[in-house]
């Protein structure tokens, strides 16, 4: 059984990528991100001062720049060799290869048994893949999916081994953001998980800096905050963040003070959720709470960057499946539901609707920030309900019954 999963899965992986470099050999289209990843590696070859004047024409006349450390154009120099095809079918094999395995951990979180857990593995991802964050993720060639399995592999699967957090601290060098987790190290009081995913973090700048000083001390020493560089405009339906969410009910781009105060408030509520979370032993939990917080806090938290809603239903739809919980099976389905039928933003734009709503269209235009926030909220309201008695094989969900 578990040959035929592992057989069914590599077939699986390998027809995404070959589908996908026969897609964009044929249109010339998607993949704009990885096109930005590849001209940035391309441009650090060259050498120092070159990586963030690099740029990805898309078919749309869209110029998209390397957004990320110097550390991260050093682990892409593969693309630099590759042709664009060839780094398309590559690089999807690769994420759908560590979604897959961040389905089989929380699987195994969530208690599914051994003989069910590969079957459920490719229910899963099928399920998975039509999700707007997953598919758009795929689509764009993003990063995301690979970080989201170093973090849950680090702060869930390997809590108890002697480099516990140095997966957070490698994926922050790639990309910031998971530096959030290293707050929740620190919250939580795993001190030395917190120093060990801050050294990585720091061993990535070095590296950076001593491969491309230059590109470095322009990126540290204020181009991080460039977001003119990741979107012209927050308003659109693609920035699923608070502050892409505020700039649309208000419809202005600048979110102003408004949005600086409803970051804080979300930082501090999420955070403090999460740190609940972590105490009663659901340390899955605590990380989704965690991720979400920092998607809703970010400036700009795009569509894909969202793939955490997989762990999410996985869990919700664990905790259905375990306590034949009939409220938590209606809630995961309708969640599915919903980001799926997100996919109606990639007609946004070309429909005129992608930067002013008015009425339900501000409620179908932050889908994710409301689910986020709900999320968060049930997340919390469950701290107020009594844990009972441990059970150290599951994980239990963010709604639904007590253990």
């Amino acid at each position: 059984m578990v040959r035929t999963w592992l057989y069914a899965v590599a077939i699986a992986t390998g027809l995404a990528g070959a589908a996908a470099a026969v897609v964009h050999q044929v249109t010339g289209r998607f993949w704009g991100d990885l096109g930005a990843y590849r001209a940035g590696a391309v441009a650090a070859a060259t050498g120092d001062g070159n990586l963030y004047q690099a740029s990805h024409l898309t078919p749309d006349g869209i110029a998209l720049g390397f957004t990320y450390p110097p550390f991260a154009a050093l682990l892409m120099q593969p693309l630099a060799v590759l042709s664009m095809p060839v780094a398309v079918a590559t690089w999807t094999v690769v994420s759908v290869v560590a979604l897959v395995a961040v389905i089989g951990l929380v699987l195994h979180q969530v208690g599914t048994p051994d003989r069910h857990r590969p079957a459920t593995t490719i229910g899963a991802l099928v399920a998975a893949l039509p999700v707007f964050a997953v598919a758009g993720h795929l689509q764009v060639g993003q990063v995301g999916l690979i970080l989201m399995w170093l973090v849950l592999a680090d702060l869930v699967g390997g809590r108890h081994r002697r480099w516990h957090g140095l997966g957070v601290g490698i994926a922050a060098g790639i990309k910031l953001t998971p530096l959030v987790f290293i707050g929740l190290l620190v919250l939580t009081g795993r001190w030395r998980a917190a120093a060990t995913a801050l050294g990585g973090f720091a061993a990535t700048v070095a590296v950076g800096f001593a491969w491309r000083p230059a590109d470095s001390a322009w990126f540290f020493s204020g181009g991080l905050l460039d977001t003119d560089r990741v979107t012209g405009d927050p308003r659109t339906v693609l920035n699923q963040s608070l502050a892409g969410a505020v700039t649309r009910v208000a419809d202005d781009p600048t979110p102003g003070f408004v949005w600086w105060v409803l970051a804080a408030v979300a930082a501090v509520a999420g955070l403090a959720v999460a740190v609940g979370q972590h105490r009663r032993g659901d340390v899955l939990t605590a990380v989704l709470v965690c991720a979400a917080t920092g998607l809703l806090v970010s400036p700009v938290s795009w569509h894909h960057h969202w793939v955490w809603w997989v762990p999410a239903l996985l869990l919700l739809g664990g905790h259905a499946w375990r306590h034949r919980h009939r409220t938590a099976t209606a809630t995961t389905v309708g969640v599915w539901v919903v980001l799926v039928a997100s996919t109606s933003w990639v007609l946004a734009a070309p429909g005129g609707w992608d930067l002013h709503f008015t009425g339900l269209g501000l409620v179908y235009s932050n889908l994710y920030v409301l689910l986020g926030v709900a999320g968060i909220g049930v997340a919390g309201w469950r701290l107020r309900q009594p844990t009972g008695p441990p059970r150290p094989a599951t994980v239990d969900t963010l709604s639904g019954s007590q253990p």
